[in-house]
């Protein structure tokens, strides 16, 4: 059976800018993470068309050259994607896009290594509500020849209501998404040109840098898990070196900065809240270790969890480090199936405390 990673994905794209802090929900909840990316619908966000029509649009943004144009665009060689860049926004750190922090707003490029066909097939109102979000608008687009779609959500977090625009399109081999998140305080500035943005994605032809290279920090070499094409500036690894993996038993470990710096309380709370929301397919179980940690000089914590896969009820491990860096953080997540596990999770543990970053 082939699992897709597209919920792990999802989750990303979707805490884009506008990830929780901690509340007082109680750590030990298997749902309190659904708190953390709960998306709502207001009537002051009005549907493009109603969720559920497809109507055909070109890929063509109000306000972007034409596609021939590349001067005004800026190229993402990792993504695949050119984007022009947004009136008053600069280049993101953390991920392949823009960022404006006065309002909290950001678009972030990624490319996910799976067919359209499949990923698409999740952009149900019920799928994507499962994952927190809840979608108000959909329609079917053409970028570049190839099919694709463009979505409005919407999303709560900080006690902000956030909008988004969402464009994916692709192949059978490989998605391209683009997201728009801002502030619906701010919709009348940003939401009509951020919208062009996204239409205006052209694909990219640039030479794709090596895995890992535009990542703001090493992982030692693994003897067990080969290297592969991450999402966003991340780090994968899998069995066989490629995505998705087989089987849900197979191991798979990803480092990955936070997208953006969010308050965090009580760091240990922060990090156990987050092990719940590793993604939707991943039901944990229960913690069996959860303990200080210390790497490259930055503090974190350490944690192992039971779990299992929610589509076939495969026992799993998942492992997870979270590093603090003034208001950001570090995140390597390792996943295998329980009974290779006593293999695996020693790998998992050399790799996480082997990250060193990397010299501005």
């Amino acid at each position: 059976m082939i699992r897709l990673h597209f919920p792990l994905i999802l989750i990303v794209v979707a805490c884009c800018g506008c990830e929780s802090p901690n509340d007082d929900s109680s750590v030990n909840s298997k749902s309190a993470d659904n708190e953390t990316n709960k998306l709502t619908t207001t009537a002051s966000q009005k549907a493009d068309t109603p969720v559920g029509a497809h109507n055909k649009e070109t890929g063509t943004g109000r306000n972007t050259t034409p596609s021939d144009d590349k001067e005004q665009y800026i190229s993402f060689p990792a993504a695949g994607v050119r984007l022009v860049r947004p009136l008053g926004f600069d280049d993101a750190e953390s991920f392949h896009g823009f960022g404006q922090p006065s309002t909290q707003s950001s678009v972030m490029v990624v490319m996910i290594p799976g067919p359209f066909s499949e990923i698409a097939a999740g952009f149900t109102t019920e799928r994507l509500k499962t994952q927190g979000m809840t979608l108000v608008s959909k329609r079917d687009i053409e970028i570049n020849g190839n099919t694709g779609v463009l979505m409005g959500a919407t999303q709560t977090a900080n006690r902000t209501e956030f909008a988004k625009w969402i464009v994916a399109f692709g192949n059978e081999k490989e998605t391209k998404m683009i997201t728009a998140t801002f502030p619906t305080a701010h919709k009348d500035k940003l939401s009509a040109h951020l919208k062009s943005v996204v239409l205006g994605a052209r694909i990219d032809q640039s030479a794709r840098p090596a895995p890992g290279a535009d990542v703001g920090f090493t992982i030692a070499a693994s003897d067990k898990l080969k290297l592969t094409q991450g999402v966003g500036k991340s780090i994968f690894y899998t069995k066989d070196g490629v995505t998705p993996i087989k089987s849900p038993e197979d191991p798979m470990f990803v480092a990955a900065p936070s997208l953006s710096k969010v308050p965090i309380l009580d760091p240990q709370r922060f990090a156990v809240r987050r092990i719940y929301q590793i993604t939707p397919n991943t039901k944990i179980s229960s913690i069996i270790a959860n303990n200080a940690i210390t790497i490259d000089g930055l503090d974190g914590y350490e944690i192992e969890a039971e779990a299992e896969d929610a589509k076939t009820g495969t026992p799993l491990v998942v492992y997870q480090v979270m590093l603090f860096d003034e208001g950001a953080y570090l995140l390597m997540v390792g996943i295998v199936g329980a009974k290779v596990s006593a293999e695996y999770l020693p790998e998992f543990k050399s790799m996480a405390r082997s990250l060193t970053r990397k010299q501005k």
